[in-house]
């Protein structure tokens, strides 16, 4: 009788275990990135921060693939994206002399020595505020394309 109690006890915390790993709160937002001539950026910063900055509703950033697509999932060590008003944010920054994208890995080492640059400088610029929003609603939200031009 004690080793099937024990048994069933260890399940319940095995169980609450994997329910506890089951993916944090917020909403799934997804969609792609062009520049101005409809082409996707890849390796962009994309921020969703809120609206109005007294709103406790999350923030949360991601970056473009290749084929420019993002996507901001729940995750179980983050708050996630509640519903409500975003600004959205995009940074693709590259080298000065190469004008390529540096690896992830090297990315804030290379922002700290000022040997690249922002493509896309109005759409991260925080004080003027975003250039872009997003409404996010509970549960997955496409938004579509969204466009940035480097001028």
């Amino acid at each position: 009788m004690k080793r099937a109690t024990g048994f069933v006890a260890l399940a319940a915390i095995v169980c609450l275990g994997f329910a506890g790993c089951g993916g944090g709160g917020g909403a799934t937002v997804k969609g792609v990135l062009v520049d101005e001539s409809n082409q996707p950026v890849a390796d962009a910063e994309i921020s969703f921060e809120p609206f109005d900055r007294d709103q406790k509703i999350g923030a949360d950033v991601t970056r473009s693939d290749a084929s420019g697509r993002f996507e901001i999932r729940p995750h179980a060590k983050k708050r996630g994206l509640a519903p409500g008003k975003y600004g959205v944010f995009v940074a693709k920054w590259v080298n000065k002399k190469t004008k390529q994208a540096p690896p992830a890995e090297e990315m804030e080492m290379e922002k700290a020595a000022g040997t690249v640059y922002n493509l896309y400088p109005r759409y991260a610029n925080r004080e003027e505020g975003p250039q872009l929003t997003a409404e996010v609603k509970s549960g997955t939200n496409d938004l579509g394309t969204l466009q940035v031009k480097s001028k």
